[in-house]
């Protein structure tokens, strides 16, 4: 209980409404009970053949009755709003703390897990709170307090025979106690599942064109229908242990009713018991087995809460590995050159093998310097390390002299731009896509960006200009077009840093050429750093920097590498030979028409 305990501070902000909540609570409790006693002193004398205005009594009784439930349902209308709203803004709250927390964590984090599991907790661990957060916060206040007062009257109108009916008590104990342990291991098998699942929809609904491609469509439903049995088969494990725990609660409770009835109807018959006595002991009894039965499934729910708790609060202890210093330097009160240095800088990824080994090197401001080298030798790695999404295992990252750790990350981030190779455009308006990196950007603003970017003439074009929405993902935009978006954003955000991830690798010629344009007007007096794909657009940087194997091996001009003859240079031969055997051979196809094939006959 640990963990639904540390969702107290979440609800002291509304402590008032709780306070309203709870009285309102134990007035239905207590209600309840005056119920119980006012009919019991009323049945009596109405019973009673003795009594002189007996239709006196029985109006008494009925008005008694309509009271009494017309201030109960006030108490209940009380303590069900005032409850589920404290409840839904607990949650609101959570969720949102979490989300926070998401942004704070480091990229390493992200790269641990699966987005769809990341999901599932603030979804369905949040929904599995809710109920506790509501309708649980009622019951374990009521609940026992309707126990105590019905389990008095009991004994208050009859102690032998409430001492029989409770004898039912140890073994219902027992059960709920058992049960609930299994509850709760089996809703932490069913959260996870339920995570393992939403990963699973989250992958294939967003590689759906790979599938309709390749046509696997009855494996895709083949794989479904594993994981989905599987989610059933944990969903129901909870559902059993509920199903089995109710009615074996529900049948010991009839014995101990059954019980009661047998040595109640003695009593009366006896005459050491008034009918009206055994009426009252009944109706407590049966809300007593109630409020038992209520009890009983609080307990399975505060379990099933738990292990959703401890899913969240798992998140929410984890510390990012990236995180500012407790007196970082906040770099908006001071003039940002954008003088890179990395010195003997050493990294690996989760203390595996190392990525970088020892690089050092500098980029003057102003300066353009391309990363160039095969795939896996650290080109995206020390991009990383620019904006601190990770931080060097040995060595440093120095921005105006000043490490990149001792620097506040929001006003380091503030000065870097990023143009990738697939643009991420937001669900919204392609206005809002590119005021992203600076919210409170004019339209006018806005609009000379996307000038600057080569933009703006399609922008125009398009339904409703710039308050066109882009569709998920930008999937009504061209790759051309989204890369002009993605500069257009840069452009506007105005960095000091800018980080180029090969922004027309994927592009046709056209569009690369009008992209290849605006990035020109883009690095234009800004520190660039290139992650080269494509030797044919790094020609131009000022210095080029070889890695191989987490190392520089070589450095200069595009002509100086050629001219050395070593990795560039065989690098850049093996691209160029396969991009003019690309080229030979879609000339060939364009210009030549397919001979029909003949099938030879059969022997």
């Amino acid at each position: 209980m640990n963990n639904l305990k540390r969702l107290i501070p979440f609800a002291l902000p509304f402590r008032r409404q709780l306070l309203g909540a709870s009285l309102c609570t134990i007035l239905s409790a207590l209600l309840s009970g005056v119920f119980i006693y006012a009919a019991k002193n009323l049945l009596e004398p109405m019973l009673d053949a003795t009594t002189p205005d007996r239709l006196g009594q029985l109006n008494l009784f009925t008005f008694a009755v309509l009271g009494v439930s017309f201030l109960n349902a006030l108490a209940d209308y009380g303590q069900t709003y005032l409850t589920q709203k404290v409840g839904q803004r607990v949650i609101t709250g959570l969720r949102a703390r979490l989300f926070a927390h998401f942004q704070a964590l480091s990229m390493s984090f992200f790269e641990k897990r699966r987005t769809g599991e990341i999901m599932s907790r603030l979804t369905n661990d949040l929904s599995a709170l809710q109920g506790v957060m509501t309708m649980a916060v009622v019951t374990s206040i009521k609940a026992p307090i309707s126990v105590v007062i019905y389990v008095g009257i009991m004994f208050w109108i009859n102690w032998r025979l409430s001492l029989l009916v409770l004898l039912i008590l140890p073994p219902v104990a027992l059960i709920i106690f058992v049960a609930g342990k299994k509850m709760r291991n089996a809703s932490q098998q069913l959260q996870s599942q339920l995570a393992e699942l939403n990963t699973y929809l989250q992958e294939k609904i967003g590689a759906m064109r790979l599938i309709q491609t390749f046509g696997t469509k009855n494996y895709e439903i083949e794989l479904f229908e594993r994981t989905n049995n599987e989610s059933y088969r944990r969903t129901m494990q909870p559902v059993r242990i509920q199903s089995v725990l109710s009615p074996t609660v529900e049948f010991i409770g009839m014995v101990g009713v059954t019980a009661g009835l047998w040595y109640g109807a003695r009593s009366v018959v006896s005459g050491a018991m008034t009918a009206a006595g055994l009426i009252a002991f009944i109706y407590a009894m049966r809300n007593a087995a109630a409020s038992f039965r209520q009890i009983a499934g609080l307990n399975s729910m505060f379990k099933s809460a738990e292990a959703s708790a401890e899913r969240l609060f798992e998140i929410l202890d984890t510390q990012p590995e990236v995180r500012d210093t407790p007196n970082a330097i906040d770099l908006s009160t001071r003039n940002v050159t954008g003088h890179l240095c990395f010195e003997n800088v050493r990294f690996a990824y989760n203390d595996e093998r190392e990525v970088l080994r020892s690089i050092s090197f500098q980029i003057a401001p102003g300066e353009v310097v391309a990363l160039a080298g095969l795939s896996g030798s650290g080109k995206t790695t020390i991009s990383n390390l620019v904006p601190r999404l990770y931080d060097p295992t040995q060595g440093r990252v120095l921005l105006d002299g000043l490490d990149l750790r001792d620097v506040s990350l929001l006003s380091l981030r503030a000065h870097i731009g990023a143009v990738p190779q697939e643009t991420t455009l937001f669900h919204g308006t392609i206005r809002d896509n590119i005021a992203y990196g600076k919210p409170e950007a004019t339209l006018e603003e806005i609009v000379e960006a996307a000038r600057r970017a080569n933009a703006d003439d399609f922008i125009r074009a398009q339904s409703h200009g710039y308050d066109t929405p882009v569709g998920e993902r930008g999937a009504t935009l061209s790759g051309g077009q989204r890369q002009r978006l993605a500069i257009a954003r840069a452009l506007l955000r105005d960095p000091k840093i800018l980080i180029l991830d090969e922004a027309t690798s994927s592009l046709d010629a056209e569009s690369e050429s009008l992209v290849q344009d605006a990035l020109n007007t883009l690095m234009k007096g800004r520190t660039t750093l290139i992650i080269a794909h494509r030797f044919s657009t790094i020609r131009n940087a000022n210095r080029i920097l070889v890695l191989d194997v987490g190392e520089v091996v070589e450095t200069g001009t595009h002509d100086e590498l050629l001219a050395r003859g070593g990795i560039y240079s065989r690098l850049y031969q093996m691209q160029t030979f396969a991009s003019k055997v690309e080229q030979n051979t879609k000339a060939a196809t364009d210009e030549t028409p397919l001979a029909p094939t003949k099938i030879p006959r059969s022997a």
